[in-house]
């Protein structure tokens, strides 16, 4: 896949004109006579009004009025080479804008921004290694370089077969950018797959089917990777995911998560739930919620699984929710905050699962020191089978540390 590129040069004619006396006003060294300035003004309007002919006649004679290298031909160059850009006649102003740069003649912030410019035109005429260095050139002395620099240099590098620097720039636009295009991990991806980075392609594409599921060349393409990475039965799964389901439906991408901690990949199933809801694609209700929690059990992550439990028992009036954190809260030795959900849960709860409940908070209980609120717990969950012998055991081990703790005071 080779992204097309795809440049817009800006018809910008009078707010250049306009910024270029503003220099010159504040600099003595950058001022246009009177006769140039409404020479100027005229073809400006001529322009304005779409009449090109005459504007390049006038702006053809005022040039050869003005002093070679001097500012005030530096200024014609540009506004004909803007109005050749505008024409789309690109290699004419290629040449005026090279013209007025070389010069040395324009204000320092009016060359660089008809630097970046040049570049474009230099790339749209597809001589990329003259725009590359251009560009360069010009990133180096902005101080804060829009994203869509990152996007036309990296594509500028894809172009010469750079795939290294292609990848460099295009990620700092996808970092720096809270609606990333579709086409720049399209770039992105090709230039990991030139390089035969599999494993950075495959994450790619997991980004782009989380993000465009109804896209069925990325399903393709994920299949192709496993295979290639000898994940045969990965491939054959996403392969009849992709076939079997509605794409564009939340379903496949829940039944795709799935599909990865079956696979015992759990870390790739949390990450696909986590970007599906963050997105919206996904719905973050008690279900989904659930899955994520799953995923995130299976990865052995248990702090992120707590985080995504403590929402989910937000959701759910049974107590089962608010037990279940309280277990992974147990199991992360947080145990204040293992009370707090136990004896939430404990409220709510009915049957044998208060019996699980009362030997954990009874556990929990125990862990903070608080012997007498430990022995009421573990006392209630003597009255489960289920936990008998075990909370029975916790409470012989609480009398005889009772008991020596009343020798000690003796």
């Amino acid at each position: 896949m080779m992204k097309i590129l795809v440049f817009r040069i800006p018809l910008l004619i009078m707010m250049l004109f306009i910024s270029t006396v503003a220099v010159a006003k504040e600099d003595s060294q950058y001022l246009l006579t009177e006769k140039t300035y409404k020479a100027l003004s005229t073809a400006q309007e001529l322009m304005a009004a779409e009449k090109n002919t005459e504007a390049e006649i006038k702006l053809k004679a005022l040039l050869k009025q003005t002093a070679e290298g001097s500012y005030e031909r530096a200024v014609v160059q540009q506004t004909l080479g803007y109005l050749y850009s505008s024409q789309e006649n690109y290699p004419q102003a290629r040449k005026l804008f090279k013209q007025a740069l070389d010069s040395n003649a324009l204000p320092e912030k009016v060359s660089h921004n008809l630097q970046y410019n040049l570049a474009q035109l230099f790339l749209a005429d597809e001589k990329y290694n003259e725009g590359i260095v251009l560009l360069e050139q010009w990133l180096k002395a902005e101080t804060s370089p829009p994203n869509s620099a990152h996007v036309l240099i990296a594509s500028a590098y894809y172009r010469v077969k750079n795939y290294k620097k292609t990848i460099e720039h295009i990620r700092v636009a996808i970092k720096n950018d809270k609606s990333v295009k579709e086409a720049w991990y399209q770039l992105l991806l090709s230039a990991h797959l030139e390089l035969k980075q599999y494993k950075s392609a495959i994450s790619v594409l997991e980004i782009l089917i989380t993000q465009y599921p109804y896209q069925k060349i990325y399903w393709t393409q994920l299949s192709a990777l496993y295979l290639q990475q000898n994940k045969e039965f990965t491939a054959l799964a996403v392969k009849m995911l992709a076939q079997r389901l509605e794409l564009g439906d939340a379903k496949t991408l829940i039944n795709l998560a799935d599909m990865y901690r079956y696979l015992h990949i759990p870390y790739k199933s949390a990450q696909l739930l986590t970007k599906g809801i963050a997105d919206g694609v996904i719905s973050s209700d008690f279900d989904n919620l659930n899955h994520l929690a799953d995923s995130w059990l299976a990865a052995k992550e248990g702090q992120k699984a707590a985080d995504i439990l403590q929402q989910v028992a937000k959701l759910d009036d049974s107590g089962i929710s608010d037990l279940r954190y309280g277990r992974v809260l147990f199991g992360l030795e947080q145990w204040q905050q293992a009370v707090d959900a136990l004896s939430i849960s404990m409220q709510k709860l009915e049957g044998d699962q208060q019996g699980t409940a009362s030997l954990l908070l009874g556990m929990a209980q125990f862990h903070l020191g608080d012997l007498t609120q430990a022995k009421t717990s573990f006392s209630k969950a003597v009255a489960f089978e289920n936990e008998r012998n075990q909370a029975g055991q916790w409470l012989r081990h609480i009398d005889k540390q009772l008991e020596d703790e009343k020798v000690d005071e003796s």
